[in-house]
């Protein structure tokens, strides 16, 4: 009887933790009442029944944990919860030949530090030159560095 309680509970741990990898991603309540569950298997087969029989299930318990380590490693049950998607946005690239120091255009974001600005009729990433400065202000180019735009407050 004892031998059939320990096979159940030693199911019912293992049931707990497929559940945990394949319907619950993470490590949350299941896993943790599957793996105390198991720990609980070993435990009633040491006492209720003997030395031998807690062994036995402590190597079964292993190799079921191990087993299941495996499968959820290189099984299928983890494309589920896998990043799938891949990024094909990119940058904007404005040829910087098409602005100068001195050109003007009005913020679209708040520049702390950096932002967008419409600046020739283009929508472009700048840099503060002058601290933060609100949306919709207009704004100057005062230097050009590299790929970088460095803008000013228009003083009105």
């Amino acid at each position: 009887m004892e031998i059939g309680i320990t096979a159940l509970i030693v199911l019912l741990a293992t049931v707990l933790l497929v559940v945990e990898v394949v319907f619950v991603p993470g490590f949350g309540f299941t896993g943790i009442a599957g793996v105390l569950t198991m720990v609980g298997a070993v435990l009633y087969a040491f006492f209720a029944i003997g030395n031998l029989a807690g062994w036995v299930t402590l190597i079964a318990v292993g190799l079921i944990c191990v087993a299941l380590f495996l499968w959820a490693l290189y099984g299928n049950s983890l494309d589920k919860v896998a990043l799938k998607k891949n990024i094909t946005s990119t940058v904007q690239e404005v040829e910087m030949s098409k602005f100068s120091v001195g050109d003007r255009g009005v913020t679209k974001t708040r520049l702390a530090l950096i932002g967008e600005a419409e600046i020739n009729g283009y929508r472009v990433e700048v840099k503060s030159e002058t601290g933060f400065i609100n949306e919709g202000v207009e704004v100057e180019i005062a230097r050009i560095s590299g790929d970088s735009l460095f803008v000013k407050n228009v003083d009105k």
